[in-house]
């Protein structure tokens, strides 16, 4: 459910709201309605890359690295390195989705492909004084797709979100030829405030595609 991506090579700072709140957001438990398997865990991530196991990071970014490849949702064209990814996901605020039945958490030498179902980070999508409106990237793990991850995450973002200070959310590039994402954002009550025509070439269109930008006021 991709909905990304500013730059990777810049970073907003984030307002003294989220700074002030991210230290007092805790882990969220819900059961997925698809799946048989135990609870999921979503762990906020304030202190950093630092704060991941290296192997789930070193997981993510081959899972990354595959979905900028297959070039049908995110408008890179070449994956990021490594440090650059830890830096761009965790380096503001990061939410982890972990299956969780017997309380391991984030222990480094987890089987990760089987109990990380997603991760989504949550950062300004403009600096400064308009820096209380927010973006989001989401990326859905390839063993947990199906299973209702995606809008779990989602529901999360909207609880986590405007605890950090955000009134507004905006996603800037939805690729019109996505429908599961347009999908999920517009059952989270998103809706089309923009669209930019012939925005993007993917790999999975012979024709230019248009990119919607959805954006949600966000409560408190």
């Amino acid at each position: 459910m991709p909905s990304i991506l500013e730059d990777p090579t810049t970073r907003n700072p984030p307002p003294k709201a989220h700074t002030d709140a991210a230290p007092t957001l805790t882990a969220r438990k819900i059961t997925l309605p698809k799946s048989s398997s135990a609870p999921m865990t979503l762990y906020p991530i304030i202190g950093g890359p630092q704060a991941v196991p290296k192997d789930l990071i070193k997981f993510l970014h081959e899972e990354f690295t595959a979905e900028i490849l297959r070039g049908g949702t995110y408008p890179m064209e070449q994956p990021m390195p490594l440090d650059q990814f830890a830096d761009y996901w965790f380096g503001t605020f990061a939410v982890l989705a972990i299956l969780d039945d017997e309380g391991e958490g984030l222990r480094e030498g987890r089987n990760w492909e089987s109990v990380c179902l997603g991760t989504f980070y949550i950062k300004p999508n403009y600096p400064g004084r308009c820096s209380h409106i927010c973006n989001a990237g989401f990326l859905t793990t390839t063993a947990a797709r199906g299973k209702g991850v995606g809008l779990a995450m989602g529901e999360a973002y909207l609880e986590f979100a405007p605890r950090l200070g955000y009134t507004y959310s905006v996603f800037n590039l939805v690729f019109a030829n996505n429908p599961a994402s347009i999908r999920i954002w517009e059952r989270l009550g998103f809706s089309v405030i923009g669209r930019v025509p012939k925005a993007a070439r993917l790999a999975n269109s012979e024709e230019l595609v248009d990119a919607l930008i959805f954006g949600r006021e966000l409560g408190s």
